[in-house]
């Protein structure tokens, strides 16, 4: 969704900022980065300080909720809290209670182990810019709007600026960061408006690792805001619904941007209010697919639907689009009621509340009154399945202790928690090298039921005794050494890179029993190889140094 321009930014104190410049050798900076990164510690107590704003509350399982700039400058000041928008008044004058704050962004780079943000990308506009008048009053919105029973999440990305994952692909900073936003503001939910370059498939991918990690630590909700046309998801989007679903998060919803379509998109006859109902039907069909391919979750119709939001650009958004008008917008709202979907929202309500000009919204709230209408009934209620957490396909080797139930935890939104109704099938002989998969399963009071399937492997147990890899030592091609009792082959020059974790070095002999060889970062694959990545099996279509599924070269085949 498209960024407001920023009008006036009120900063107090001067905030500067040292980033890598180039001057030093690289060697020299990645030596800084890593001492950077480690001496962030997440066991300290201040790396989650909380930012007074309270404490977010679990959301309805269907919801009306606007997307606000929080960055444009509001100058009407009965709707001002020090130039950002008033929640509470809006609240007042509308009962609406929940909103999608938009955006931040990041602003120059990492730092102590966590990419700098700020509202809009504006450094000023966050906890390191100092006594800011407008970012207190983003502030004061939040911590006055939960106080009257409200809520908030918060948008990450946005079409302008720079998303977190395109800052950096360091899990560990990527997790830092989200964990220091979603306990900093108290979030339940969290957003990712993903588009533009923003999409690449691999960063995604990297990203969603660290947003499992911060699910697993924190519950967060997890909404994709993605672009769509009348005909569904392309390729891209597609792609990056995989990315998260593929690395185990857990996904509220699937929010459509039903808007900006083009001409040439719509079919005859078809206008954006209508090519807004094909939008959200054709996406319905594409997530039961992708949920069943990458997250073994069968869907519904019903439950397809309830994984949706719907989110059009009401009034004027540009030249090169029409006037999304209120008998568009309740087009939208009928088929939402009708089919169950699980949010309506739009960009934005700055336009409807009369804050910005927009020369397509005659009378404040008018595209808000009807949205209303989602939540006043005309839907029915979908019951969850259940949700198994805790289990992931992983190596131990022979003689190790494996209890399958360990961390492994399964509650369902309406019964609560479920962990104990868990069944298991299959079971792990630890003192035989091989692959074993274990199937658990779990219903609820219902008769939904949800399975889940991973594979444990079982290695021989490296002899470490043998160990002679020196990281002081220079290696040069065909060098071989033995590390954690497994043996090596430098692939070109290195200097003090773990061969475990190396891209430079090679296994020696490194086919598991079932002829896959483990994938490493950086990996030359040819045609028809089969390498193991994440507790699944790809096969290589053609040379590649990609990773593992995440683009055509790679075929995912168990």
């Amino acid at each position: 969704m498209k960024k407001e321009k920023l009008k006036k930014i009120i900063a107090v104190t001067i905030v500067t900022s040292v980033v890598f410049t180039g001057i030093l050798p690289v060697l020299e900076k990645d030596k800084a980065y890593a001492e950077d990164k480690q001496a962030y510690s997440l066991e300290k107590a201040e790396a989650y300080k909380s930012f007074g704003v309270g404490q977010g509350i679990e959301w309805p399982s269907q919801v009306y909720s606007p997307y606000v700039d929080m960055v444009s400058w509001i100058n009407n000041p009965d709707y001002s809290n020090n130039g950002t928008v008033n929640l509470k008044k809006i609240y007042e004058d509308t009962g609406v209670k929940f909103f999608n704050l938009g955006f931040i962004q990041g602003t120059s780079g990492v730092q102590n182990g966590k990419v700098n943000w700020g509202g809009g990308g504006y450094s000023v506009l966050s906890e390191s810019g100092g006594e800011n008048s407008q970012y207190n009053g983003i502030k004061k919105s939040i911590k006055e709007l939960r106080d009257v029973g409200g809520d908030v999440t918060v948008s990450f990305g946005g079409l302008n600026g720079t998303p977190f994952w395109e800052v950096t692909q360091d899990v560990d900073v990527l997790y830092n960061t989200y964990m220091e936003l979603v306990k900093g503001y108290g979030l339940t939910r969290l957003d990712l408006d993903i588009e533009g370059g923003a999409q690449d498939k691999t960063k995604n991918i990297a990203n969603a690792k660290a947003i499992k990690k911060v699910q697993a630590e924190t519950g967060v909700d997890i909404v994709l805001t993605l672009p769509v046309l009348p005909s569904g998801l392309t390729s891209v989007q597609l792609d990056v619904l995989e990315a998260y679903l593929s690395q185990g998060v857990q996904i509220e919803l699937v929010n459509i941007m039903t808007m900006c379509y083009g001409s040439s998109s719509l079919n005859p006859g078809e206008n954006y209010g209508t090519a807004s109902l094909r939008a959200v039907d054709s996406t319905k069909d594409q997530l039961k697919n992708y949920f069943k391919k990458y997250a073994n979750i069968d869907l519904t119709d019903a439950e397809s639907y309830r994984k949706i939001g719907t989110t059009p650009s009401i009034g004027f958004e540009g030249s090169a689009h029409p006037v999304f008008t209120t008998d568009w917008t309740k087009l939208v709202v009928d088929h939402a009621k009708l089919n169950g979907l699980g949010m309506v929202s739009f960009w934005s309500l700055n336009r409807d509340a009369k804050l910005d000009n927009n020369s397509g919204v005659k009378n404040q709230y008018e595209f808000t009154n009807i949205c209303k209408e989602f939540t006043d009934g005309g839907s029915v209620e979908v019951n969850n399945k259940p949700v198994i957490s805790g289990a992931q396909s992983k190596t131990i080797y022979v003689g190790d202790n494996f209890n399958p139930l360990d961390g492994v935890k399964a509650i369902d939104k309406e019964d609560g928690d479920l962990t104990s109704k868990i069944q298991i099938t299959g079971k792990v002989d630890t003192g035989k090298v091989g692959y074993y998969d274990i199937v658990y399963k779990v219903s609820d009071s219902k008769g939904l039921e949800t399975t889940l399937k991973i594979t444990i492997e079982v290695k021989a147990k490296p002899d470490p005794s043998k160990d002679n890899y020196d990281p002081n030592k220079i290696y040069n091609t065909g060098d071989k050494v033995i590390f954690k009792g497994e043996e090596y082959v430098c692939k070109w020059w290195v200097k003090g890179e773990a061969p475990d974790t190396s891209a430079a070095w090679e296994k020696v002999n490194s086919q598991n029993p079932d002829g896959t060889v483990d994938y490493k970062d950086g990996m030359v694959c040819t045609s028809g190889m089969k390498v193991r990545y994440e507790g699944k099996v790809y096969e290589a279509l053609w040379w590649t140094t990609s990773v593992p599924g995440s683009d055509s070269s790679w075929k995912l085949i168990g």
